[in-house]
């Protein structure tokens, strides 16, 4: 009965519609930056932040306030709307079927908008049950340090005055703070440290400030990308002379969205991709050119430069997520044997069966192995001093113990709806795609989907950084499919976006049950809030990219679509089309690069000096989106910075407003849409 009367406090319609709306801003932003430079963001900040003022700004006209279970419900409807364009690949895979690939590859397609509503609706679910599924290991059992997501949860206890002492650490044990550093956070392209700095305030005032930025920046913003609209100079300002901005792509883009990104960031990885826009645009781009390599316009995703250094771009990403991806399903068995001295052990027992003579163990020094899970379940460990894990935990909404079970829903349920959301998709994208992919790749490629959302939440619970999920499938189709096949390239884009959808969604849906897990929500709330959004951004996301596609040019100077091309330049080079003149050394020279910055920065990723060192993602961003983008993050991150050196203003403050100018200009870009639409003249 507990536990209903805390579903109950959890699930509520008001804090569904709330989370609602928010994703719709959330899928909005996601949708425009995805189509301009391949970014996405989750913004469980914001949310939680936006939820929490709406209740506030109308708190004498409602009975009671907003719980932080509630909050943690906006928090998950919002991610699991505004995770839809790139879970349903409207921001990579979409438009490359619609408008990149060329007649000899059976394209362009032309998908009617009620296709891409069976096409979204069949890849909402699956992602989400595999994030149901290992809840229990990754969330609850295994202390991962989810960076972003206790952020998050103690925002959420801050501005709900939650005490510390009722804040649920991983696997529902209490812990007094959420602010421990996390020697990764550098990687992940958010400033984790700095959020926690905010967070670490615990003043209830502080979401007032905190929302007066957002506001202002959300205003500025919508202001002056009107401005631009009229007044297009501002978007390719020659800050190297005129010169380098028309041939060389040289200029700047006072997007006050990119400014933002780049506070949010910090200076350190917009810094590193403007290494890598040195590396491609200053240096490979003109040598390309003049070798005859690359004889068209620089900016000819064909003929031109720009489609020349994407491989270079691309075998940085790779190498980078190859390794990765290798140390992954290499660490357990590492652990396995060499950190826990199992294999010390065996190789014991191995001489004491081969000798007469039994040797004594070497010693094992003054280190002895930390205990885990299973060793809590021993007797030694279960007396009144430890609290149990998940299944008893404080609940911040009363202060009493209530019972959580560990899963979101039962394991029969899990099943069912992993059936049912294999049938789903089958079904959708025969209905979408039946005249180029068979039921059984799709099945194939779920399948293929479902280690790499095990690896996409390990790596988003240890770095907020959901590492490239596609490169795996796309490789495995390759060797299944004939190179012969005239659907070939078609087929390879449908895999990665299956693949895609479901490690991503997977991840963003985990990050959620996380935060949910240490404001002591129940899961089984966030789960069915988590289905109807991913339902709700189902059915938005198309009438967004629809809307946006109806009125701008893809790829056009707006939407350049990198993502679209990364994916697509991939299912060329694995179908067997081979590489661009002259560009095979520097793709294996950046790959090379790239593994080993990877290696050392996994090696070393405690010390100081990895920060200094680019990382090969980094690297490769700043090599396949254009200058004008990096040099704006430059600045915003150079901008908080300086900000925070010389005037001491709070790194929450300068993020709530940084989020501010994101989201503004996503906004305000249905105003310029409409200014489009109706054939207003720019100066």
């Amino acid at each position: 009965m507990i536990e209903i009367a805390a579903m109950d406090r959890s699930f509520t319609v008001r804090a569904l519609l709330s989370g609602l709306l928010i994703g719709v801003l959330v899928n909005l932003s996601n949708t425009y930056y995805g189509l301009r430079i391949g970014v996405a963001s989750q913004m469980s900040m914001v949310s939680g932040l936006l939820g929490f003022v709406v209740f506030k700004l109308f708190s004498r006209c409602i009975e009671s306030p907003l719980t932080p279970a509630e909050n943690v419900l906006i928090i998950s409807v919002a991610t699991a709307t505004g995770c839809m364009p790139v879970t349903a690949g409207f921001v990579g895979i979409i438009p490359a079927l619609e408008y990149l690939i060329g007649p000899e590859e059976n394209g362009p397609l032309r998908i009617a908008w009620e296709s891409l509503v069976f096409w979204s609706i069949g890849l909402c679910f699956f992602g989400l049950i595999f994030a149901s599924i290992f809840r229990e290991h990754f969330v609850v059992r295994e202390t991962l340090p989810w960076p972003g997501a206790k952020a998050t949860a103690h925002l959420i206890n801050t501005i709900h005055h939650v005490p510390p002492e009722f804040s649920t650490a991983p696997g529902g044990i209490l812990s007094p703070s959420l602010t421990e550093e996390n020697p990764r956070a550098g990687q992940s392209g958010t400033p984790v440290e700095e959020r926690l700095l905010l967070l670490a305030h615990g003043s209830g005032g502080r979401w007032k400030v905190g929302m007066n930025r957002l506001f202002q920046g959300a205003t500025g913003s919508g202001i002056f990308t009107i401005v631009i609209y009229f007044v297009p100079i501002l978007k390719k300002l020659p800050i190297l002379g005129s010169h380098a901005a028309s041939e060389w792509l040289w200029s700047m883009d006072l997007s006050p969205g990119f400014l933002g990104q780049g506070i949010i960031t910090g200076p350190i990885i917009p810094l590193h991709m403007f290494i890598g826009a040195i590396i491609g645009w200053g240096i490979l781009s003109p040598y390309a050119k003049h070798q005859g390599w690359a004889p068209g316009d620089v900016d000819d995703w064909e003929t031109g430069s720009r489609g020349w250094i994407i491989w270079v771009s691309l075998a940085a990403l790779f190498a980078d997520a190859s390794v990765k991806l290798s140390w992954f399903i290499v660490r357990p068995f590492w652990k396995y044997f060499f950190s826990s001295g199992r294999l010390q052990r065996q190789l014991d027992a191995l001489r004491s069966k081969n000798d007469s003579v039994t040797y004594p163990r070497p010693p094992r020094g003054r280190y002895q192995t930390v205990p885990t899970h299973d060793d809590f379940e021993t007797p030694q460990f279960c007396d009144s001093q430890v609290v149990d894990r998940s299944s008893n935990r404080w609940s911040p909404l009363k202060g009493e113990r209530v019972h959580l079970s560990d899963s979101p829903i039962t394991s029969r349920a899990l099943g069912l709806g992993f059936l049912v959301s294999v049938v789903i998709c089958i079904l959708a994208i025969n209905f979408t795609f039946g005249n180029f992919i068979t039921w059984y790749h799709t099945i194939l490629a779920i399948a293929l989907s479902l280690p790499m959302a095990v690896i996409g939440i390990r790596s988003l619970a240890e770095t907020d950084y959901n590492p490239e999920s596609a490169l795996v499938s796309q490789l495995v189709f390759a060797t299944l499919i004939p190179h012969s096949n005239a659907n070939g390239i078609i087929i390879s884009l449908l895999s990665a976006a299956l693949a895609q959808a479901g490690a991503n969604q997977a991840g963003d849906i985990s990050f959620d049950f996380k935060i949910g897990s240490l404001v002591g929500a129940h899961p089984r709330a966030q789960t069915y809030g988590q289905i109807i959004g991913s339902l709700f951004g189902a059915l938005i996301s198309c009438g967004i990219y629809k809307l946006y596609a109806s009125q701008y040019p893809i790829p056009g100077p707006l939407f350049r679509v990198p993502s679209s091309y990364l994916v697509l330049s991939t299912a060329r080079l694995v179908m067997g089309q081979g590489l661009p003149e002259g560009v095979a050394p520097f793709a294996l020279g950046a790959a090379i690069l790239s593994m080993l910055i990877t290696i050392v920065k996994m090696r070393y990723e405690t010390r100081w000096w990895q920060k200094l060192i680019p990382s090969g993602v980094s690297l490769a961003i700043g090599i396949y989106n254009v200058p004008s983008f990096t040099i704006t993050r430059v600045i915003g991150g150079l901008t908080f910075w300086l900000r925070k050196v010389r005037s001491g203003e709070s790194e929450g403050d300068m993020i709530f407003l940084a989020s501010g100018l994101v989201l503004g200009e996503s906004i305000s870009s249905l105003v310029t849409l409409a200014l489009t639409a109706a054939h207003v003249k720019s100066m």
